[in-house]
Protein backbone atom coordinates (compact mmCIF):
# COMPACT_ATOMS: atom_id res chain seq x y z
CA UNK A 1 0.00 0.00 0.00
CA UNK A 2 2.53 2.70 1.02
CA UNK A 3 4.51 1.87 -2.83
CA UNK A 4 1.01 2.99 -4.50
CA UNK A 5 0.42 5.93 -1.76
CA UNK A 6 3.95 7.13 -3.35
CA UNK A 7 3.21 6.26 -6.70
CA UNK A 8 -0.13 8.23 -6.60
CA UNK A 9 1.25 11.23 -4.97
CA UNK A 10 3.96 11.33 -7.79
CA UNK A 11 1.73 10.73 -10.79
CA UNK A 12 -0.97 13.88 -9.02
CA UNK A 13 2.11 15.89 -8.94
CA UNK A 14 2.92 15.14 -12.41
CA UNK A 15 -0.48 16.37 -13.46
CA UNK A 16 -0.53 19.45 -11.26
CA UNK A 17 3.02 20.59 -13.09
CA UNK A 18 1.28 20.29 -16.35
CA UNK A 19 -1.43 21.91 -15.34
CA UNK A 20 0.39 25.16 -13.91
CA UNK A 21 3.05 25.33 -16.93
CA UNK A 22 3.07 28.10 -19.55
CA UNK A 23 1.19 27.32 -23.04
CA UNK A 24 3.74 29.12 -24.18
CA UNK A 25 6.52 26.47 -24.35
CA UNK A 26 4.24 23.97 -25.67
CA UNK A 27 3.17 23.21 -29.21
CA UNK A 28 -0.19 25.42 -29.72
CA UNK A 29 -2.26 22.05 -31.55
CA UNK A 30 -2.57 18.56 -31.19
CA UNK A 31 -0.53 16.49 -33.21
CA UNK A 32 0.02 13.37 -35.35
CA UNK A 33 3.18 11.45 -33.58
CA UNK A 34 4.66 7.85 -34.46
CA UNK A 35 6.76 7.01 -31.14
CA UNK A 36 9.28 4.54 -29.68
CA UNK A 37 9.09 3.77 -25.85
CA UNK A 38 11.25 1.68 -23.93
CA UNK A 39 9.56 0.75 -20.61
CA UNK A 40 9.47 -1.13 -16.76
CA UNK A 41 6.51 -1.80 -14.60
CA UNK A 42 6.69 -3.47 -11.14
CA UNK A 43 3.70 -5.97 -11.01
CA UNK A 44 2.17 -7.51 -7.98
CA UNK A 45 0.22 -11.03 -8.48
CA UNK A 46 -2.66 -12.24 -7.46
CA UNK A 47 -5.28 -15.00 -9.03
CA UNK A 48 -3.68 -17.89 -9.83
CA UNK A 49 -0.24 -16.31 -10.79
CA UNK A 50 -0.29 -15.70 -6.99
CA UNK A 51 0.21 -19.61 -5.99
CA UNK A 52 3.28 -19.42 -7.64
CA UNK A 53 5.47 -16.12 -7.55
CA UNK A 54 5.63 -13.24 -5.77
CA UNK A 55 6.16 -9.51 -6.89
CA UNK A 56 7.43 -9.60 -10.42
CA UNK A 57 9.15 -7.11 -12.73
CA UNK A 58 8.73 -5.97 -16.77
CA UNK A 59 11.56 -4.76 -19.30
CA UNK A 60 10.08 -3.94 -22.88
CA UNK A 61 9.57 -1.44 -25.48
CA UNK A 62 6.49 -0.63 -27.73
CA UNK A 63 5.87 1.03 -31.24
CA UNK A 64 3.29 3.93 -31.06
CA UNK A 65 1.11 6.36 -32.96
CA UNK A 66 -0.59 9.19 -31.12
CA UNK A 67 -3.29 10.35 -33.57
CA UNK A 68 -4.18 14.71 -34.19
CA UNK A 69 -7.48 13.68 -32.43
CA UNK A 70 -5.49 11.80 -29.62
CA UNK A 71 -6.30 8.34 -30.30
CA UNK A 72 -3.14 6.20 -29.38
CA UNK A 73 -2.50 2.51 -31.15
CA UNK A 74 0.36 0.86 -29.84
CA UNK A 75 2.19 -2.53 -29.92
CA UNK A 76 4.42 -3.66 -27.39
CA UNK A 77 6.62 -6.68 -25.89
CA UNK A 78 7.91 -7.06 -22.57
CA UNK A 79 10.46 -9.48 -20.65
CA UNK A 80 9.05 -10.31 -17.12
CA UNK A 81 11.65 -11.56 -14.36
CA UNK A 82 11.31 -12.09 -10.86
CA UNK A 83 13.79 -14.19 -7.77
CA UNK A 84 10.64 -15.00 -5.41
CA UNK A 85 8.73 -18.51 -6.07
CA UNK A 86 6.05 -20.11 -3.62
CA UNK A 87 6.85 -23.29 -4.19
CA UNK A 88 9.63 -24.67 -1.93
CA UNK A 89 9.04 -28.17 -1.87
CA UNK A 90 9.12 -28.03 -5.66
CA UNK A 91 12.01 -30.46 -6.06
CA UNK A 92 11.57 -32.23 -2.07
CA UNK A 93 11.51 -35.37 -4.18
CA UNK A 94 15.01 -34.99 -5.34
CA UNK A 95 16.55 -32.72 -2.88
CA UNK A 96 18.31 -32.77 0.60
CA UNK A 97 16.57 -30.67 3.78
CA UNK A 98 18.63 -27.48 2.38
CA UNK A 99 17.40 -27.63 -1.18
CA UNK A 100 20.14 -29.30 -2.53
CA UNK A 101 21.44 -31.60 -4.94
CA UNK A 102 24.20 -33.99 -5.78
CA UNK A 103 25.78 -33.67 -9.29
CA UNK A 104 26.73 -37.08 -11.40
CA UNK A 105 30.58 -36.50 -9.04
CA UNK A 106 28.83 -36.54 -5.43
CA UNK A 107 29.08 -32.49 -4.92
CA UNK A 108 26.49 -30.64 -3.70
CA UNK A 109 24.88 -28.14 -6.31
CA UNK A 110 22.93 -25.13 -5.02
CA UNK A 111 19.45 -24.93 -6.95
CA UNK A 112 17.98 -21.55 -7.93
CA UNK A 113 14.76 -20.27 -8.71
CA UNK A 114 13.59 -17.52 -11.04
CA UNK A 115 10.63 -16.61 -12.55
CA UNK A 116 10.80 -15.96 -16.60
CA UNK A 117 8.23 -15.24 -18.89
CA UNK A 118 7.27 -12.69 -21.82
CA UNK A 119 3.85 -10.96 -23.26
CA UNK A 120 2.99 -8.81 -26.00
CA UNK A 121 -0.03 -6.87 -26.67
CA UNK A 122 -1.76 -4.75 -29.37
CA UNK A 123 -3.90 -1.80 -27.27
CA UNK A 124 -5.60 1.08 -28.75
CA UNK A 125 -6.73 3.90 -26.15
CA UNK A 126 -7.55 8.16 -26.06
CA UNK A 127 -5.59 10.93 -24.83
CA UNK A 128 -7.92 13.13 -22.40
CA UNK A 129 -5.76 16.42 -22.05
CA UNK A 130 -6.23 19.02 -19.33
CA UNK A 131 -7.53 22.70 -19.74
CA UNK A 132 -5.46 25.48 -21.01
CA UNK A 133 -2.53 22.74 -21.73
CA UNK A 134 -0.45 21.05 -23.52
CA UNK A 135 -2.48 19.40 -26.56
CA UNK A 136 -0.47 16.41 -26.56
CA UNK A 137 -0.31 15.84 -22.97
CA UNK A 138 -2.53 14.18 -20.37
CA UNK A 139 -4.62 11.64 -19.08
CA UNK A 140 -3.90 8.18 -21.05
CA UNK A 141 -6.45 5.45 -20.94
CA UNK A 142 -5.82 2.31 -22.96
CA UNK A 143 -7.46 -1.26 -23.32
CA UNK A 144 -5.41 -4.41 -25.16
CA UNK A 145 -5.30 -7.94 -26.31
CA UNK A 146 -2.34 -10.04 -26.61
CA UNK A 147 -0.45 -13.09 -25.08
CA UNK A 148 1.19 -14.19 -22.38
CA UNK A 149 3.24 -16.71 -20.88
CA UNK A 150 5.65 -17.83 -17.71
CA UNK A 151 7.41 -20.38 -16.34
CA UNK A 152 9.60 -21.32 -12.94
CA UNK A 153 13.34 -21.05 -14.49
CA UNK A 154 15.60 -23.27 -12.39
CA UNK A 155 19.05 -23.32 -13.01
CA UNK A 156 22.14 -24.58 -10.90
CA UNK A 157 25.82 -23.37 -11.64
CA UNK A 158 27.92 -26.18 -11.67
CA UNK A 159 28.08 -30.40 -11.56
CA UNK A 160 25.98 -32.41 -14.09
CA UNK A 161 22.58 -33.06 -12.46
CA UNK A 162 20.97 -35.99 -14.45
CA UNK A 163 17.70 -35.26 -12.51
CA UNK A 164 17.58 -31.48 -13.74
CA UNK A 165 18.21 -32.39 -17.89
CA UNK A 166 16.16 -30.69 -20.08
CA UNK A 167 13.51 -33.25 -20.41
CA UNK A 168 13.45 -33.62 -16.71
CA UNK A 169 12.80 -30.01 -16.18
CA UNK A 170 9.51 -29.73 -18.35
CA UNK A 171 7.91 -31.61 -15.93
CA UNK A 172 8.55 -29.05 -12.75
CA UNK A 173 8.96 -25.78 -14.27
CA UNK A 174 5.13 -24.49 -14.88
CA UNK A 175 5.14 -23.38 -18.49
CA UNK A 176 2.10 -21.45 -18.99
CA UNK A 177 0.46 -19.55 -21.52
CA UNK A 178 -2.26 -18.00 -23.12
CA UNK A 179 -4.75 -14.87 -24.18
CA UNK A 180 -4.23 -11.78 -21.97
CA UNK A 181 -6.17 -8.36 -21.62
CA UNK A 182 -4.34 -5.60 -19.97
CA UNK A 183 -5.28 -1.58 -19.22
CA UNK A 184 -3.39 1.02 -18.39
CA UNK A 185 -4.91 4.42 -16.90
CA UNK A 186 -1.91 7.08 -16.32
CA UNK A 187 -0.47 10.57 -17.46
CA UNK A 188 1.53 10.74 -20.65
CA UNK A 189 3.73 13.86 -21.67
CA UNK A 190 4.92 14.73 -25.11
CA UNK A 191 7.02 18.29 -24.69
CA UNK A 192 8.01 20.78 -27.98
CA UNK A 193 11.28 18.88 -27.84
CA UNK A 194 12.71 15.64 -28.41
CA UNK A 195 13.99 14.89 -24.90
CA UNK A 196 11.44 14.99 -22.55
CA UNK A 197 8.95 12.84 -23.32
CA UNK A 198 7.28 10.11 -21.09
CA UNK A 199 4.37 8.13 -19.34
CA UNK A 200 3.72 6.55 -16.33
CA UNK A 201 0.53 4.78 -14.59
CA UNK A 202 -1.10 1.96 -13.40
CA UNK A 203 -1.51 -1.49 -15.56
CA UNK A 204 -3.43 -3.74 -14.79
CA UNK A 205 -3.51 -7.64 -16.65
CA UNK A 206 -5.24 -10.18 -16.86
CA UNK A 207 -4.17 -13.98 -18.56
CA UNK A 208 -6.52 -16.92 -19.70
CA UNK A 209 -3.72 -19.60 -19.20
CA UNK A 210 -2.84 -23.34 -19.08
CA UNK A 211 -0.24 -25.41 -17.74
CA UNK A 212 1.53 -26.71 -21.55
CA UNK A 213 3.19 -29.49 -19.76
CA UNK A 214 0.07 -30.87 -18.36
CA UNK A 215 1.46 -33.21 -16.11
CA UNK A 216 3.13 -32.14 -12.93
CA UNK A 217 6.10 -34.22 -11.47
CA UNK A 218 6.36 -32.70 -7.96
CA UNK A 219 2.60 -33.75 -7.37
CA UNK A 220 2.42 -36.94 -9.78
CA UNK A 221 -0.74 -35.44 -10.94
CA UNK A 222 -2.20 -34.09 -14.08
CA UNK A 223 -2.58 -30.10 -14.41
CA UNK A 224 -4.85 -29.40 -17.58
CA UNK A 225 -6.94 -26.65 -16.26
CA UNK A 226 -7.87 -22.93 -17.53
CA UNK A 227 -5.99 -20.42 -15.25
CA UNK A 228 -6.44 -17.27 -14.23
CA UNK A 229 -3.60 -15.31 -13.70
CA UNK A 230 -3.58 -11.56 -12.12
CA UNK A 231 -1.15 -8.66 -11.98
CA UNK A 232 -1.22 -5.34 -11.61
CA UNK A 233 1.15 -2.25 -10.38
CA UNK A 234 2.86 0.56 -12.12
CA UNK A 235 4.99 1.10 -15.07
CA UNK A 236 6.82 4.20 -16.38
CA UNK A 237 8.37 4.87 -20.11
CA UNK A 238 10.09 6.96 -22.41
CA UNK A 239 9.60 7.64 -25.12
CA UNK A 240 11.08 8.79 -28.02
CA UNK A 241 8.79 10.78 -30.85
CA UNK A 242 9.55 10.70 -34.19
CA UNK A 243 8.64 14.25 -35.59
CA UNK A 244 9.42 16.13 -38.86
CA UNK A 245 11.67 18.71 -38.19
CA UNK A 246 10.36 21.78 -38.62
CA UNK A 247 11.91 24.15 -41.28
CA UNK A 248 14.33 26.97 -40.46
CA UNK A 249 14.26 28.15 -44.21
CA UNK A 250 13.69 32.00 -44.31
CA UNK A 251 11.96 33.89 -47.85
CA UNK A 252 12.29 37.46 -48.49
CA UNK A 253 10.61 39.22 -51.56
Amino acid sequence: MIFFRITLFFLLNVVLMQGFSQSKNHRDSSESIPFIRFQYAHLLPSGDFEETFDNSNSVGGAFGFKTASNFQFEIEGNFMFGSRIKRPDLLSSITNQRGDITDSEGELVKIIYDLRGFSVFASAGRLFTLKNTNPNSGILTQVGVGYLQHKILIDYRDGDVFQLSDKMLKGFDRLHSGLALKQFIGYQHFGIKNMYNFCLGFEFQQGFTKNRREYNYDTQSFDKGQKFDLLYGFRVGWSIPVRERASEDFYYR
